[in-house]
């Protein structure tokens, strides 16, 4: 092949050669990506200060009657009579008539007994005439007891003790024919209609004392040595199921011991519960709160603080985690009081949620709760 057919070809190799090196040449030079800086997990503080804390204790108890009783029929006969608006619930003042009996019977046995009565007391001044009339026809040496009727007199004189026993018993229950209220208390329960017969013993009402409501609460030994000094009239409040709270004093500490859960009860009492405007019945679950004496050395954190381990998280000054156990002195709604297990300064910052992933040392950024924070899945 001669030059002349070959050069054609080596022109178009040139040429192309010659384009691709000015697109090299002409061809910009990309930057170099500057390194960004380096990004730390973001975590939520809390700035929290140590301070005196007044800390309490919460527990569980139950309200109880005080002075429940029955008030039974001590005879039987007919319901005569009955105030047909003591209905349960209903307030009833000492010596209230609530119902009484049909008393014809009763009467009937009263004057019986006092004829008994009036015929021991004739047979013992019988006896007695007898006696002195025997006395001046005998002389003492020769008479005998029997002679000087000492066992006609001694057998009279006990036979007029049990007619009076019998009439004291009589007009006893007459007197019990009339249902009355022994005490200011609240009617708990009617088990009688009008007209109804009623047999001796059987119960009409059920009563419990006004003045007052126990309220039982179960204590170990740890929990009665802190509040053992929280006694005070003012640091003890009931609260009920509807919200509302009473004030509440000790009325005494029972000296038995639960064998199961080895607790001891501490009986509190809370006056006037059934005159209030939100009333506290018997038989209820309650939660008791004892104020307990300031502390210094405590603070108050919020619960999503606290793992379930028992410790906390902060953010030292080189902005690194630290774990720090606490005790737990009280826990309220939303927040925990607690103790540190370790000298920490006065005010530090706590991290406010955490999370399984924090590692001790890690480093992070912290961001207060006033400005907008992370999500906290996505903190760490």
């Amino acid at each position: 092949m001669t030059f002349k057919t070959r050069f054609p070809a080596i022109v178009a190799a040139s040429t192309l050669t010659l384009a691709l090196l000015v697109v090299v040449l002409l061809t910009p030079e990309e930057p170099q990506p500057e390194k960004d800086d380096e990004h730390f997990p973001v975590v939520s503080v809390l700035e929290v200060e140590r301070s005196a804390v007044t800390p309490g204790l919460t527990v569980q108890a139950s309200t109880q009657a005080r002075w429940p009783i029955e008030l039974k029929a001590t005879s039987r006969a007919r319901v005569d009579y009955l105030d047909v608006e003591m209905e349960p619930g209903q307030l009833v003042q000492k010596g209230k008539v609530l119902a009484q009996l049909d008393t014809h019977l009763l009467e009937a046995q009263l004057y019986d007994a006092q004829s008994t009565l009036k015929q021991a007391e004739l047979n013992l001044q019988r006896h007695l005439h007898e006696q002195s009339v025997a006395k001046t026809m005998r002389t003492a040496v020769n008479s005998s007891a029997f002679a000087t009727m000492e066992p006609h007199i001694a057998a009279a004189r006990a036979e007029l003790k049990r007619a009076q026993q019998s009439l004291y018993s009589a007009q006893r229950l007459l007197d019990d024919a009339v249902i009355v209220a022994p005490y200011d208390g609240l009617i708990t329960q009617r088990l009688v209609s009008p007209g109804e017969w009623v047999e001796a013993g059987q119960a009409l009402f059920e009563l419990v004392a006004s003045d007052s409501l126990d309220v039982h609460v179960p204590l170990s030994q740890r929990d009665w040595n802190r509040v053992l000094d929280s006694l005070e009239d003012g640091r003890i409040t009931v609260r009920g199921y509807t919200g509302g709270t009473w004030p509440a004093s000790v009325r005494y500490l029972s000296p038995l011991i639960n064998e199961t859960t080895r607790q001891r009860t501490l009986v509190l009492s809370i006056p006037d519960p059934y005159r209030q405007v939100v009333q506290l019945r018997p038989n209820q679950q309650v939660t008791v709160r004892f104020e307990l004496k300031a502390e210094d050395g405590l603070y108050e954190l919020p619960l999503s603080a606290v793992d379930p381990d028992g410790a906390i998280w902060i953010v030292t000054e080189k902005q690194t985690l630290r774990r720090v156990t606490v005790t737990t002195v009280e826990v309220r709604a939303d927040t925990m009081i607690v103790s540190l297990n370790e000298a920490l300064p006065n005010a530090f910052q706590l991290v406010r949620y955490t999370l399984p992933s924090m590692v001790a040392g890690k480093r992070v950024e912290p961001h207060s709760e006033t400005v907008q924070i992370a999500d906290k899945l996505e903190a760490l």
